[in-house]
């Protein structure tokens, strides 16, 4: 098939890149611009490539001449597509259309981004309220749970094997009720309502209401949640004994903590303090006392008992009062931990031994005595002798003793006038009149 018709004014050349077919008008002078084809940079002027005759073309869409000046435009009929080896023809615009092609691009005026949609914002505080309010269930289910009363350490007892429920018992049931006993002791307002928690109540009913005055003070500044467990052997817990501890250590009372301020002499040590600087700065001197009880209890058919007289003894720390205050036939039994000492320097006595009796929770509470090898409690205080022996080293056991002073009134002696049992009376030790053979 024949190409597009061409009139008179107009010529045709091809593109030097795809080889495409353009027509042009005749007096077009040399122009630069886009090959309505590919795109791609040409230049239309006596130079341009010729058309070579083709015998048949594929035109598709028929080319669209463009008027010149002064003629109409004249659109052809759109004829059926040919198959050909060349590209379609296609004219290029006039002079005063083309022209503006070569004029520079003006970059266009960037378009304003839509404002971002509130929906991710509303998302993200939902997700964030969902949060705070899962923090505050948990900080409140946390601070329910920790504030609760701690109760004292219970065992279930259930019903079926007895050997089952004693080892219950003796390893953490007995806590509970040594929990009850020992707050029912200390609450109780007046020494009657003391009696039914202690042990042998009844026997020492006259001595607890002479010690207490009828209330003449109170055990209130112990309270009973402040002592701690202290767990005894197992056989001791077989036996039926069990023990709590309350152990307070020294405190400063600051109402009364003036101490005087030393010159830079004595605190660079230039100088010596004086004895009167040195006895009011002492820190120890404002320091109150440490306080540490022992309490005892023993299983009985009715129940657990507080043993009061090693808890009145501890406490009250009557045995430093004993020491501290002689007098003359004062006899009184104590609990006390007994050891071999050596004798202190120039009282060395010929045919005695010398042993020391401390307080079992104040250790401080302590004092020598010198004993006589031949006598009843000599023999009976002798499987403790280490000094001269294969022993090398001292042991210490745990006993109730008489102690008593003798001698004038200007120069009294501590003497251990009976080794009641060992152990401490009531809790594992009995009382025998032949203490020499009581091991």
């Amino acid at each position: 098939m024949a190409g597009p018709e061409i009139s008179n004014n107009q010529r045709e050349f091809r593109c030097k890149h795809c080889d495409g077919n353009i027509l042009v008008p005749k007096d077009l002078p040399p122009t630069t611009g886009p090959c309505p084809h590919c795109g791609g940079l040409i230049t239309s002027g006596p130079d341009d490539i010729p058309v070579l005759p083709v015998l048949a073309v594929e035109i598709a869409p028929p080319p669209i001449v463009l008027p010149t000046q002064g003629q109409p435009a004249k659109v052809p009929a759109s004829p059926p597509p040919v198959k050909s080896e060349w590209k379609p023809t296609v004219e290029l615009p006039l002079r005063e259309v083309h022209a503006d092609l070569n004029q520079p691009k003006k970059n266009p005026t960037p378009k304003k981004a839509p404002p971002p949609h509130n929906s991710g914002l509303i998302s993200a505080m939902l997700v964030l309220l969902a949060l705070i309010l899962l923090g505050g269930g948990v900080v409140w289910f946390a601070a329910k749970e920790l504030g609760r009363n701690i109760e004292p350490p219970t065992s279930k007892i259930v019903a079926g094997d007895p050997a089952l429920n004693e080892a219950k018992y003796i390893r953490t049931g007995w806590q509970k009720d040594a929990y009850q006993v020992l707050r029912g002791y200390l609450t109780a307002p007046v020494t009657a309502d003391k009696i039914p928690f202690l042990l042998n109540g009844g026997t020492l009913e006259p001595k607890v209401r002479e010690f207490y005055r009828d209330g003449g003070f109170s055990d209130a500044n112990t309270p009973a949640d402040a002592y701690s467990i202290f767990e005894l052997s197992e056989e001791d817990r077989k036996r039926g004994l069990f023990m709590m501890i309350y152990d307070q250590p020294p405190q400063f009372d600051m109402k009364e903590f003036f101490r005087p301020l030393a010159s830079l002499e004595v605190q660079y040590g230039v100088d010596e303090a004086d004895l009167l600087l040195s006895t009011l700065a002492r820190a120890g001197n404002f320091a109150m006392e440490p306080l540490r009880v022992h309490a005892f209890f023993k299983r009985t058919p009715a129940g657990l008992k507080l043993d009061w007289e090693i808890f009145s003894q501890t406490k009250y720390r009557t045995l430093r009062n004993f020491l501290e205050q002689p007098e003359e036939g004062l006899t009184k039994n104590f609990r006390v931990l007994i050891v071999e000492d050596v004798p202190l320097k120039g009282r060395t006595v010929a045919g005695t031994r010398t042993y020391r009796v401390a307080d079992p929770a104040n250790t401080a509470d302590s004092e020598r005595i010198n004993v006589k090898v031949d006598s009843e409690t000599g023999r009976a205080l002798s499987n403790l002798n280490w000094r001269g022996t294969k022993e090398n080293r001292p042991r210490t056991r745990t006993a109730t003793v008489e102690l008593k002073w003798s001698g004038p009134a200007t120069a009294p002696e501590l003497e251990i006038s009976r080794l009641v049992c060992w152990e401490f009376l009531g809790l594992g030790g009995q009382e025998t009149p032949a203490t020499a053979s009581t091991q």
